[in-house]
C-alpha cells in the first residue's frame, strides 16, 4: 500500500517537554520514500540510586549536585537510536607523544619508569550514527586521565582501587561524550528531569516495501548458499585458482644464485597452472612476473643484510643468466641442488 506524504511526517511536538526528553534537533521528520519508515523509541532510564547517588543507569555528580548518565543507561540510548561502535582503542597518551618526539628528535630516550605520568591512559571512540536523511555520520571523541592529578585529590586508599580501572573510566567517559554529541544529551539532569522518558527517532528500511522484501530475500538465499552445499554435489564456494599471496623470500648480494629460505617462502608446492576460469587476456592487464617453473608471482625482496631491493625484474634477468629461465627463489634453489 502507497503512503501518503501526510502519513510519512512524525510531529515530535506531540511530545511536549514537561513529559518527554526529546532528543530529536528538530520538530518534525519525513521520509523520501515508502522504503523508508520513521521509528519512535521511548526509553525509561532506571533512576533508582543510593545513599551515595549511585545508581545503575544514572549517578550524582558531587560538584553540581545533579545526575548524569552512565555508560549503562547511555548504552540504552543508543540502541534506541540506532547507533553502532565503528572502533573502541586505548591510543598514546599526549604527553607519552611529546615525549616520543623529543626522543627522536635528541635521541637520547627518558626513563619511562620513574616518569610521574607513567599511569596516564587515553582513549578514543567513533561510533556510527543515523541521521534524520537516511545516511550515516561518525562521531570520534577521545578522554585523557592524567594519573597525578587524579592521586592529588584522592586518598592513598581511594587511588589504589581506582588505578586498575582508569582505562575502563577512559572508555566509558570518551563513549559517553560520543553518545552526548550524537543524541544533544545533556551533561546533568535533574532526578525529575531523569524520570522522564527519552524520545528517539530515526529512519529505518520499510520491510512492507517490495523493494526491500526483495532484497532480503535474495541476500538471505545467497548466504544460505554460502552456507551449505548444493544438491547437485558442487560446492557453493568454487576453490579459487588464483595464487596465494605469498611472503618475498630474502637474496644474497653475490651472484651465487642461492636464495635465504627454503621452498615455501614463495610459491608454496607450485603445480598451479592457473586454470581457465580468469579473466580474458583483453579484460585484465597483467604486468606480473611469474616464475615458469610453478607459476607463481616474483615479488620484490630484500637482500640477505637489507641493503639492497631486488626487483622482480632483477630477479628474473639473474633467473634467466644463470638457470636459462625466470624462476622464482624456492625453484632456484631446487634448480641449484640438481633437482
Amino acid at each position: 500500500m502507497d503512503l501518503k506524504m501526510t502519513d510519512t511526517i512524525v510531529q515530535l511536538n506531540n511530545y511536549p517537554p514537561d513529559k518527554y526528553n526529546v532528543l530529536i534537533p528538530v520538530t518534525s521528520m519525513q521520509i523520501m520514500s515508502n522504503m523508508q519508515r520513521i521509528i519512535v523509541n521511548e526509553v525509561r532510564l532506571d533512576t533508582e540510586v543510593d545513599a551515595n547517588g549511585s545508581g545503575r543507569d544514572i549517578y550524582k555528580e558531587k560538584s553540581s549536585g545533579k545526575y548524569a548518565v552512565t555508560k549503562v543507561g547511555g548504552m540504552k540510548l543508543a540502541a534506541a537510536a540506532n547507533i553502532s561502535i565503528v572502533s573502541n582503542e586505548s591510543v598514546t597518551p599526549d604527553v607519552c607523544v611529546k615525549c616520543i618526539k623529543m626522543v627522536n628528535a635528541t635521541g637520547k630516550a627518558q626513563p619511562c619508569g620513574s616518569c610521574p605520568h607513567g599511569y596516564d591512559v587515553k582513549y578514543v571512540v567513533t561510533i556510527r550514527v543515523p541521521e534524520p536523511s537516511g545516511g550515516f555520520r561518525l562521531i570520534s571523541k577521545d578522554k585523557e586521565i592524567d594519573g597525578e592529578i587524579e592521586k592529588s585529590s584522592m586518598t592513598e586508599a581511594q587511588y589504589k582501587r581506582w588505578l586498575p580501572h582508569r582505562t575502563s573510566i577512559a572508555e566509558s567517559k570518551a563513549m559517553m561524550r560520543c553518545i552526548r554529541d550524537a543524541l544533544g544529551l545533556a551533561a546533568t539532569y535533574t532526578l525529575d528531569e531523569l524520570k522522564k522518558p527519552f524520545i528517539i527517532a530515526h529512519i529505518v528500511p520499510n520491510l512492507d516495501a517490495p523493494e526491500i522484501r526483495s532484497a532480503l530475500a535474495g541476500s538471505y538465499l545467497q548466504n544460505m548458499g554460502l552456507l551449505f552445499e548444493s544438491h547437485t554435489g558442487q560446492r557453493a564456494l568454487p576453490e579459487s585458482t588464483a595464487p596465494l599471496p605469498q611472503a618475498p623470500p630474502t637474496f644474497d648480494d653475490d651472484d651465487d644464485g642461492d636464495p635465504e629460505g627454503g621452498p615455501g617462502n614463495q610459491g608454496g608446492d607450485g603445480g598451479n597452472d592457473g586454470g581457465d576460469d580468469g579473466p580474458l587476456p583483453w579484460e585484465v592487464e597483467d604486468t606480473g612476473i611469474y616464475c615458469e617453473n610453478c607459476g607463481f608471482e616474483i615479488l620484490e625482496t630484500k637482500s640477505r643484510d637489507g641493503k639492497k631491493m631486488w626487483t622482480p625484474g632483477d630477479m628474473k634477468a639473474f633467473s634467466e643468466r644463470k638457470f636459462g629461465k625466470c624462476l622464482c627463489a624456492p625453484c632456484q634453489k631446487e634448480a641449484a641442488a640438481g633437482r
